[in-house]
């Protein structure tokens, strides 16, 4: 109750004290449609080879929290990452997390690139998913209400260079034998990179489009686990030459147009080096429309009408920033690319990691939920996937607001706006086209520590009340303008009446 009266005193003093930018949206068209299962989260397949270190698939807590990411709809959920291309799968359970044996090109599914790395990269070697292991995964997502996308492995090879579909087909008999659902497939993970991990290493943008290729046929042998799903080439972001010019050849491949949904991974900055001032840094955030601009040309270049993925993404590569990308400010980075994302037609993006590394959406220690968790869960309460224009008078960098038609369960013809403010100064924000009372969720930094691992939701701290149960996530009533103290964001939701009419269809 007091942070609730804290927060409405600054509401009303704020009025008087700050600057003000006016934000509109258009209410008559929507500039773009994501899919329903617009945020989706990701396990690295490494966690695999350490047994999914300290998460328990069957503990009430994760599944409690992951169920929490699905209020209207199921959540995409992908097992991927580097260690995917090092991964096979087995019908035997007796070698769970152990490495397996050189299989010098002698069996069949053999991976001769893995006696490559053997010596060079401990972690980079081959290692076993086994059937009890797979059986655990798929319990855990049905359970959660999670739709699975399953990286295989690539850099399966044959003598010829050609990519040896052998224990991928094994894992697939084993997984309709099992009657398990899959959401859908991808294959190989970073493709244009290898030669980071070993410079010996090179599978071209041909060799991947031919490999997809072999992979769609094959699934149209297995229908029941088909799934609707085919991403790729899930390159690194789309901010080098090289990198644009392998994402294009792969799409001018037959591939190209097997592919469900073109994607690439994409981090704004280095974790090692990573500073507090990087998150809220306009510049930087804005470092994403460029990449997301050249993968929706090279799609419409190559003829096609599918909609760009996020396949792989988070704040800060190299597992995270310690500190940062665990912490409030965190948000910053995160609620920006789901909005600039959005608004450039991107029909879905997987969040780096549900649990694993600094980045994830629950602590690796004690497995609570981040700030950047709550963050999720509002977003996909209160946002649609249907989104508005919206405008900034004067325009503002640091003052970034988006608007969508609201979440399912709001009554037709509402909108919801979210946004934020990057300035060290609290602000003003007007909406002219909002009349009467608002639902106002403004998330704040405890004591201004943008590197609090807790965040405030109108003055109040989120904390699970039980190992089972979220708080409640209560908005404030509130008019426009709205107040936004440093440093913090908001959710508005105007359900009262009709503020749209693209939002009625």
């Amino acid at each position: 109750m007091n942070g609730c009266i804290f927060v409405f005193i600054v509401f009303i003093v704020g009025k008087c004290l700050s600057n003000t930018v006016f934000v509109t949206f258009d209410p008559n068209s929507i500039i773009s449609t994501t899919s329903e299962q617009f945020v989706g989260v990701t396990f690295d397949t490494g966690l695999i080879r350490v047994k999914w270190g300290k998460v328990d698939f069957r503990s009430p807590k994760v599944l409690a929290l992951a169920k929490n990411l699905s209020p209207y709809s199921h959540t995409y959920v992908r097992f991927g990452g580097t260690a995917a291309d090092f991964c096979t799968f087995t019908l035997s359970n007796e070698t769970t997390g152990k490495e397996a044996k050189p299989c010098l090109g002698k069996r069949p599914g053999c991976d001769p690139v893995s006696l490559i790395l053997r010596n060079k990269q401990k972690n980079l070697t081959e290692f076993y998913l086994t059937a009890k292991t797979w059986d655990e995964i798929h319990q855990f997502v049905q359970e959660a209400k999670f739709d699975i996308i399953f990286d295989l492995n690539v850099l399966k090879r044959t003598k010829d260079d050609k990519w040896n579909s052998t224990n991928a087909r094994e894992l697939m008999n084993y997984t309709q034998k099992k009657g398990y659902r899959m959401a859908g497939w991808e294959l190989g993970n970073e493709p244009n990179s290898f030669h980071h991990l070993n410079s010996t290493l090179n599978v071209t943008a041909q060799s991947l489009g031919e490999s997809f290729f072999q992979l769609s046929q094959i699934l149209t042998q297995f229908p029941t686990i088909k799934g609707n799903v085919l991403t790729g080439p899930s390159t690194t972001q789309l901010n080098k030459k090289p990198t644009v010019e392998y994402f294009t050849t792969f799409m001018e491949t037959k591939a190209g147009g097997l592919v469900t949904s073109p994607n690439f991974h994409q981090y704004y900055v280095n974790g090692r080096i990573a500073t507090v001032d990087d998150f809220t840094n306009s510049e930087i955030l804005d470092s994403l429309q460029d990449e997301l601009r050249t993968g929706n040309r090279i799609i419409r270049y190559t003829g096609g009408k599918k909609q760009l993925w996020l396949g792989e993404t988070s704040s800060a590569y190299g597992g995270g920033a310690n500190g940062l990308s665990d912490a409030y400010v965190a948000a910053f980075m995160w609620l920006d690319k789901l909005g600039m994302a959005a608004k450039n037609n991107v029909g879905v993006v997987l969040r780096q990691s549900f649990y694993g590394g600094k980045y994830a959406l629950l602590d690796d220690k004690t497995l609570d939920p981040n700030p950047d968790y709550w963050l999720t869960v509002l977003y996909k309460r209160l946002v649609g996937n249907r989104v508005l224009n919206t405008t900034s008078t004067p325009p503002s960098r640091d003052v970034r607001f988006y608007a969508h038609c609201s979440a399912a369960g709001s009554p037709a013809g509402s909108v919801t706006l979210y946004g934020m403010n990057l300035l060290p100064e609290g602000i003003n924000v007007t909406f002219p086209q909002l009349e009467g009372e608002l639902e106002i969720y403004l998330l704040s930094a405890p004591n201004g520590n943008l590197k609090s691992r807790f965040v405030n939701l109108n003055g109040v701290t989120l904390e699970m009340t039980s190992d089972t149960s979220l708080p409640e996530l209560i908005p404030i009533p509130g008019t426009s303008p709205v107040f936004l103290p440093p440093f913090s964001y908001v959710f508005i939701v105007s359900n009262r009446s009709v503020y749209s009419k693209a939002c009625l269809v």
